[in-house]
């Protein structure tokens, strides 16, 4: 039978010792635990800088702590957690030890580094070491959320903390056991809820000038009215091509589809029927003309869609149907002075019909979508061609949002910033939808979001950019 240990000494045998870690681990408080991760993610959505100390063994938790939270917690290629371990420069505690006191040099170190909102996490086995104590107090002062991990009966320190995670054991070496268990149980938490909370993949960062004009894909960065269109085409176009006689095996027919359908997404719907009708030719199959297999399409997919559309015009509420966030970016940008631009693959009769729908035309000077007189010319790039020479602009002078590969290489091409949009249309929640950002980031996106729903953020991040903001 193994006996948790009350005394300061864990078991001289390595079995035993391993055994009572595990048997009191049982022990642990973990909706505490869950409170503090919440702490965390709290931090990431509100941008602010986390603090650790610790003192000995807990200085190295501290210390080691801040690298789970930058390097640890990144999802997605995204930037990890705003960290700082205060005992980790020698230099700077030995001065502040020796000009001052032990006791202060953490105060001194968060007066000096944090502001209000941040988070102070503390690590004291006795939890009754002064510095630690002092640290707690000043962040408390200063409008720091604290957040502690101790042991025994918590100590001083227990009641300076709004959260504290008490290892169930007597033993110091235990209890930094203990932390470092929960600080890596924290982190693996972390970064699964990571991938459910808003925030930005950054490759590059936005010029140093503030854009005049933004273009706007529809479909997928505005509007989801359509969404649900690419398993219809896959499917159809799949039917067509499993009819040539050359091909007779309907996983490679997939594939092919789903290829071509996936790489021409951002450009008119006619380009991904005229493939259609060239692969089929290749394949020993005699094509419809692309037109055709265009109106055959659309009528499966406004089938598909036509309960939506009823509802917008009976006047349903839109936000459903809408990119998580959009309306109020959009607002944004028409208060900062930036002229937006509507473009789309999709026919322009069925745009302007479904922006109205949306109530969100009026935010765009212009909306440009395919048109069958002229099936064949990119309405996005005749937009972006036209705007730069019409207005003697630059790339830089433009900012870029879509989903589409078409409109992110377009934008790439010219220099202008290409904010890739990777929505998870699907689930409708803030997770990135992972194959988008892979063609995305493969089209040169300089940064990938899941959605608009955090539009301060997202405005925050370009401004910073600004040199005449």
């Amino acid at each position: 039978m193994i006996i948790l240990t009350t005394s300061y000494d864990g078991s001289s045998n390595p079995k035993t010792y391993a055994s009572e870690i595990s048997k009191a681990l049982e022990k642990t408080d973990f909706i505490v635990l869950n409170d503090i991760i919440n702490e965390i993610l709290i931090s990431k959505k509100k941008d602010r800088t986390i603090f650790t100390a610790g003192n000995g063994g807990s200085s190295a938790t501290a210390s080691h702590f801040i690298n789970d939270l930058v390097k640890g917690a990144r999802v997605n290629n995204r930037d990890g957690f705003r960290a700082r371990c205060l005992n980790d420069s020698t230099a700077l505690l030995t001065c502040l030890a020796n000009d001052f006191s032990y006791e202060e040099i953490f105060s001194i170190m968060l007066r000096t580094f944090a502001k209000p909102g941040d988070l102070m996490v503390v690590f004291s086995g006795s939890g009754n070491s002064p510095n630690i104590l002092q640290v707690c107090e000043t962040a408390r002062q200063m409008g720091l959320t604290v957040v502690g991990f101790g042991g025994r009966d918590g100590g001083k320190m227990k009641a300076l903390c709004d959260h504290i995670l008490i290892a169930p054991t007597d033993n110091m070496e235990q209890i930094e056991d203990f932390h470092m268990i929960y600080i890596h149980a924290l982190i693996s938490s972390v970064r699964e809820k990571l991938k459910y909370i808003w925030d930005i993949e950054i490759i590059n960062y936005p010029k140093r000038i503030k854009p005049k004009y933004a273009i706007f894909d529809f479909d997928g960065t505005v509007s989801l009215i359509r969404e649900g269109w690419q398993p219809i085409m896959y499917e159809y176009f799949t039917q067509e091509l499993l009819k040539c006689p050359e091909m007779r095996d309907k996983g490679t027919a997939e594939k092919i589809v789903m290829d071509f359908v996936d790489y021409l997404t951002g450009k008119q719907t006619i380009f991904q029927c005229i493939h259609l009708h060239d692969e089929i030719i290749k394949y020993g199959g005699i094509p419809k003309e692309p037109l055709e297999y265009k109106i055959e399409y659309l009528r499966r997919l406004n089938e598909h869609i036509k309960m939506r559309i009823d509802d917008l015009k009976n006047g349903g509420d839109p936000s459903p149907y809408m990119v998580p966030g959009v309306v109020d970016f959009l607002e944004k940008l028409k208060n900062e002075g930036i002229d937006c631009y509507l473009t789309s693959g999709t026919d322009e009769i069925d745009v302007l019909k479904e922006a109205e729908l949306l109530n969100v035309a009026h935010y765009f000077k212009e909306i440009h979508g395919a048109r069958d007189d002229n099936s064949t010319m990119c309405s996005k790039k005749q937009v972006i061609n036209d705007l730069i020479k019409n207005k003697s602009l630059e790339g830089s002078d433009l900012i870029t949002f879509g989903y589409g590969y078409v409109e992110i290489e377009i934008a790439k091409n010219i220099d202008s910033y290409a904010v890739a949009v990777a929505t998870n249309e699907e689930d409708k929640d803030t997770s990135i939808n992972v194959w988008k950002r892979s063609r995305l980031l493969k089209a040169g996106a300089d940064c990938v979001i899941p959605d608009f729903s955090d539009s301060h953020r997202l405005l925050d991040f370009m401004r910073r950019s600004w040199s005449d903001i």
